[in-house]
């Protein structure tokens, strides 16, 4: 047999393969004498069939088998001897054949990337230094209080405030017609926090006790509801009740009632605490985004096109159930994919070029995930479940799960080794290098 391997990409080759008629006919003499050993044909018992016979029933098979056969055996060939590590298994795309002619195939193989792994010793990277401003504290503090505090019905005679709950029945309609879903009794809602369709609170601001009021307002473009996104509803609201939420002041009893305070003093160092304890694990998931992007970035190289095409359909599904799971249309959902499909693509091949690059720094610092740490993560997911770990860890191993979980774990232990050698500089929020480029890049998106 001739083979001829082009190059397509760096990580593709078409192979181009001549099989002598002869080589072919033996071939297919080979694969009708074992279709004739299992062959059924009426008149005659099983594997007793004249060869003739089974030629004529069964000829296409054997082609396709004998033809496949000869495939598989010059493309292992070839990619031994040119020391090819395929991706997957190689597949024809196209078969011509004469008689009396050689066969002529055609084949595409994908190949694992080859890639020089970039320097990831010493890298300057930075870091968000956690900070929690006295706007934010007294932000945390508030809502603290807004936690402990009461709802008073009123009894002044007086109209609807801002962070007043509200008591309102209220029904939409549309050119005259009632809409159910649109319809509600003895309905409570905190004035002022923009929690119904924009426009809504303004309007019942200033309402008393008992007062009725009709309004119209125009539903946004974006709205979850597809039925109803820009269109005109008619509101009738009818107040039946005001409460003003009464907030307790911030005194050491304020405190106490916590159970782990005992003066404001310990209260504001405990808010700030937490602030700078949830600011931190940002910091650091922001960290190892960063890190990513630099090992991606400083790591370029092609990857096979169907694990971008696999990874690129897993981000779709994802990001399609999250619309989805936010009340958007099934038909909104398709037009941001389609808006969004390039830069999910792009989102993909990243996501597997990290999988090799984290891949070779495992390999080359003797990196792995234990038996036993793969094992544990299994059965904490097996607590959350309520399931026994060794059945999880069957399904698991199955569906491919486990070998997700390992990767993940030594994934983790890379991007620590990997930080633990970098230089961090901590830089304030909106100083960061990255920050500033990506506000750049806005700016000059707008001035075009």
């Amino acid at each position: 047999m001739k083979i001829n391997i082009e190059k397509t990409s760096e990580v593709e080759r078409k192979l181009n393969i001549e099989v002598p008629w002869e080589k072919y006919q033996g071939e297919i003499e080979h694969q009708i004498s074992l279709i004739r050993k299992n062959a059924t044909l009426k008149g005659f018992r099983k594997g007793k069939a004249p060869v003739g016979m089974v030629r004529q029933v069964y000829g296409e098979d054997a082609h396709k088998e004998a033809v496949n056969a000869l495939a598989s055996e010059a493309m292992k060939d070839a990619l031994a001897e040119h020391d090819l590590k395929p991706y997957g298994n190689p597949y024809l795309t196209d078969v011509k054949k004469e008689e009396n002619k050689a066969v002529l195939m055609e084949a595409m193989v994908e190949l694992e990337p080859v890639f020089e792994l970039a320097d990831y010793a010493g890298l300057d990277l930075e870091k968000t230094a956690p900070e929690a401003s006295e706007e934010e504290i007294n932000t945390l503090l508030e809502r603290l209080r807004e936690n402990r505090g009461e709802n008073v019905e009123m009894t002044e005679d007086r109209g609807l405030r801002e962070d007043d709950v509200a008591i309102i029945d209220y029904a939409g309609s549309r050119g005259g017609s009632p809409l159910e879903e649109l319809k509600g009794n003895d309905f409570l809602v905190r004035v002022g926090r923009s929690e119904l369709v924009p426009g809504f609170e303004e309007q019942i601001l200033g309402m008393k006790n008992g007062q009725e009021r009709e309004f119209d307002l125009t539903f946004p473009d974006d709205f979850t509801h597809r039925e109803l996104a820009g269109k005109l509803i008619h509101f009738t609201v009818t107040l039946k009740g005001i409460r003003a939420l009464v907030l307790p002041d911030v005194d050491d009893e304020f405190a106490q009632s916590f159970g782990k305070f005992e003066t404001v003093d310990d209260l504001m160092a405990g808010v700030r605490e937490d602030i700078l304890k949830t600011k931190e694990e940002d910091s650091s998931r922001e960290l190892r985004g960063t890190l990513a992007k630099r090992l991606v970035n400083d790591n370029v190289f092609d990857v096979p096109p169907s694990m971008v095409d696999r990874e690129l359909r897993n981000l779709v599904q994802d990001y399609g159930e999250n619309l989805v799971n936010a009340g958007m249309s099934n038909e909104k959902v398709r037009e941001m994919i389609l808006k969004n499909e390039d830069d999910l693509r792009k989102t993909a091949e990243e996501q597997i070029r990290l999988l090799y690059i984290v891949g070779e720094i495992a390999e080359k610092e003797d990196v792995k995930a234990e038996a036993e740490e793969i094992r544990n993560a299994v059965e904490k997911r097996a607590q959350v479940a309520g399931r026994k770990a060794d059945e999880l860890m069957k399904e698991y191993a199955e569906n491919g799960t486990l070998a997700d979980i390992g990767f993940g774990i030594a994934r983790d232990k890379v991007f620590a080794l990997v930080l633990e050698k970098a230089k961090i500089k901590e830089v304030k929020a909106g100083a960061r290098k990255e920050d500033k480029n990506t506000k750049k890049s806005r700016s000059k998106a707008r001035k075009k």
